[in-house]
């Protein structure tokens, strides 16, 4: 059976409604008279037609040389090996960052960051890893990586009335130590959902319908009776099909269906107007106690209209005010405009997740619907504070792009990323228990050696807005970490998962990095050990 109507089968749909689902084209269907005059002209001009379409686009876009790459392809992902020199085609774009050093406790003793339930860097570097393509040091973020691995992570529940629940792991070689961080949300209780889904059906999209698919099929089968439902697309235009539909016995998947049976993929992608429609519809339909988000599906190539990152955070952020979240879920292995997606996501107070075949949907998309769409928490903030009596220097693996200054933790005007409905975010440390190496000893630092916590590693404290009334003053929870060694089930998947993105960061023998992405592939679950390389 098709993989692709078996995800459908698994959101409850029936057998025949799968079908329509996945038989959705986006093409208008026309008449033998309505042809169109391109399909009458030569191949040449087609072809140019489509690179006037959108000239940013990799051929697979157009029915060019790669245009045999499907998600149904096993595993699911754009079929492995299907073209040669494929990476000459690549344009998608990544923010770049300088690696985290190591700091020294007398000197820096806060380590203070944004805390991120984010996974896209995970499904991005699966997918290149799955279709024989190569990785870069800039699509290596580490805390993603260790969010995608630990989803099944022995951490504890909140107790009842708490928002969150803090755990740590530790342990010590000599005089090296890897520290384990974990931040586990509560379930947040089902609330009446208004969603916007907001759907890039321009050009550049052609080879991304599957995603398109998945994104309706799944937020669709799980809103409840008398939720509101909204879809605006947007292209060289915007266009609403479905504005503000309450979900009941006669709006089923199929009139969404036969709503958007007119949507065409074409055009130059002016996703600053779709943006500014959706909000507009979900501050409307606004629902007081409710959920509203806008989820936007795109590659995040945003070529006309506002296009700068910059400008685009402006934007977004903007509309955060209107208190309609944001997610972004992104697809597109050679055409992601990752730094943008990131952009959007972080001003919007949202999440940003990538998917790219059946197993990404499965995981990031319907198993995580409630921590995608129902935040328990907002502006999450975290804060490490090192006792200079047990540690003489650390290092964060990750968060490059996420770090705050030490005063920006109780700054409230700096916004800071959500948590999601029983969602986790994992954090780790290498710690050194001697001199870090070049580091000058301070005259007033000497007083540390008389810390009357000794037995103390650190303190982490987390601030937060509760989501549903964050106009109270902020949450702080202190969590005490002992220097005793404690070696839990999570520690070693984490250091492995961390060692991971080192190799990725840091090695230049392509065939190093190729194993360890495939063993990243067996950890996430997107291949047996027996398949590995």
């Amino acid at each position: 059976m098709d993989r692709e109507i078996r995800y459908y089968l698994s959101l409850g749909y029936s057998q025949k409604e799968a079908e329509k689902i996945r038989n959705m084209d986006f093409e208008k269907k026309r008449s033998f008279f309505e042809v169109p005059a391109t399909l009458m002209r030569s191949k040449k001009l087609a072809r140019e037609s489509a690179v006037l379409c959108d000239s940013s686009e990799p051929p697979e876009a157009y029915g060019g040389a790669f245009a045999g790459a499907s998600l149904n392809a096993a595993p699911g992902f754009v079929a492995e090996g299907t073209a040669a020199d494929i990476e000459d085609v690549r344009s998608d774009e990544y923010d770049s960052f300088e690696d985290n050093r190591i700091r020294s406790v007398s000197v820096s003793p806060l380590s203070t960051f944004r805390t991120t339930n984010n996974t896209a860097a995970a499904t991005i570097l699966l997918g290149n890893y799955l279709n024989y393509t190569r990785t870069s040091h800039d699509m290596v973020r580490t805390e993603e990586l260790l969010n995608f691995a630990g989803f099944d992570l022995a951490f504890p529940a909140p107790d009842s009335g708490r928002d969150f629940e803090l755990t740590s792991e530790f342990a010590r070689e000599g005089e090296k130590g890897f520290l384990f961080l974990g931040i586990q949300s509560r379930k947040a209780l089902p609330k009446q959902q208004n969603i916007v889904l907001l759907l890039d059906t321009s050009g550049s999209m052609k080879s991304k319908k599957p995603q398109l698919r998945m994104a309706i099929a799944t937020v669709f089968a799980r809103m409840n009776e008398g939720d509101i439902f909204s879809i605006v697309t947007y292209s060289s235009e915007d266009h609403v099909f479905i504005n503000g539909m309450k979900k009941n016995a006669k709006h089923d998947v199929g009139y969404v269906l036969d709503r958007l049976k007119d949507t065409v993929i074409s055009g130059f992608t002016n996703g600053s107007k779709g943006i500014e429609t959706a909000y507009d519809i979900a501050v409307e339909k606004y629902i007081e106690g409710g959920l509203n988000r806008v989820i936007m599906v795109t590659d995040g190539d945003l070529n006309f209209g506002v296009t700068q990152n910059g400008q685009l955070g402006e934007l977004i952020a903007s509309k955060r005010r209107s208190g309609v979240y944001f997610s972004a879920i992104g697809c597109g292995l050679y055409n992601l405009r990752d730094d943008k997606l990131e952009a959007l996501a972080r001003n919007g107070n949202g999440n940003y997740y990538v998917v790219n075949s059946v197993k990404d949907a499965e995981i990031s998309l319907r198993d995580r619907y409630e921590a995608l769409v129902f935040p328990v928490a907002k502006n999450v903030k975290a804060q490490v504070e090192f006792n200079p009596a047990a540690v003489k220097s650390y290092r964060l693996t990750g968060f490059e792009n996420r770090k705050l200054a030490a005063e920006d933790f109780r700054n409230d005007s700096v916004a800071a990323e959500p948590f999601g409905s029983g969602d986790k975010c994992v954090a780790c440390y290498e710690l050194y228990f001697s001199e870090a190496a070049g580091v000058p000893e301070l005259r007033y630092g000497k007083s540390a050696a008389a810390n009357e916590f000794p037995e103390e590693l650190c303190t982490l404290t987390l601030r937060y807005e509760k989501a549903e009334d964050g106009g109270s003053a902020p949450v702080e929870i202190p969590f005490r970490v002992s220097s005793a060694e404690n070696v839990g089930p999570n520690i070693s998947l984490a250091k492995e998962v961390a060692g991971i993105a080192e190799t990725l960061r840091t090695e230049s023998d392509n065939g190093l990095r190729r194993r360890a992405l495939s063993r990243l592939a067996v950890i996430c679950g997107y291949r047996d050990d027996e398949d590995a390389e």
